[in-house]
């Protein structure tokens, strides 16, 4: 009888065990929506702040692009992004999918894409964090280029600012951001099915003890 309750509680206790920390979707922003540049801002030494645009390619992608005269072309989301600590425990990464359109406005493929003078940060607080986006990075995705930052390193803190150097500054290049999303570690907690088993596993703990 010992035995089988022994045995009973080991797999109530592998079953209990909560689920490993997965990386969830905290914000994204996706640019799907006529108009609506979600906050962005252009900001380059000549081109100031505004300048933005939303824009809808022709096979139905929203993307973030420029209307700024500038060869600095930068982007900028500055409201704070509070992680929600209640669901989860860390920032883990950042997900980008853009392109570099040539003077022209021809894309530039993985081949073609200039990495000199483009670069990726958060901001964290007050330190700023920019890393340039090497083709390193980069995976091709159809037309686009899309990457993937580790920022694990900034724990829970709120994000101040996100800034996007999407082109390497020669005149007349431009872009197209199709997305960035932010992903986290989800507080892990147990399954359904396990708190059923620490039911089943009290309820016949409970009936032993009466006989």
């Amino acid at each position: 009888m010992k035995k089988t309750f022994f045995m009973l509680a080991a797999a109530v206790a592998m079953f209990a065990m909560p689920h490993a920390a997965q990386a969830d979707l905290v914000i994204g922003f996706e640019f799907n929506t006529p108009g609506d540049t979600e906050d962005w801002q252009h900001n380059g030494a000549n081109g100031g702040t505004g300048g933005t645009s939303q824009e809808t390619l022709g096979d139905g992608t929203g993307v973030l692009t420029s209307t700024a005269t500038t060869t600095d072309l930068r982007v900028l989301h500055n409201p704070d992004i509070v992680l929600d600590t209640t669901q989860f425990t860390n920032w883990t990464t950042v997900e980008l999918r853009f392109r570099t359109l040539d003077i022209d406005g021809n894309v530039e493929s993985l081949e073609d894409y200039n990495a000199g003078g483009t670069f990726f940060g958060l901001e964290p607080g007050t330190d700023a964090d920019f890393n340039p986006i090497s083709s390193g990075l980069l995976t091709q995705d159809g037309d686009f280029l899309t990457a993937e930052f580790d920022i694990s390193a900034f724990g829970a803190a709120d994000i101040a600012q996100i800034r996007i150097d999407p082109v390497g500054g020669a005149a007349g290049e431009g872009y197209e951001i199709d997305y960035v999303r932010i992903n986290a570690a989800a507080i892990a907690v147990p399954e359904p099915s396990s708190l059923a088993i620490l039911g089943l596993a009290g309820l016949g703990l409970a009936f032993r003890r009466r006989k």
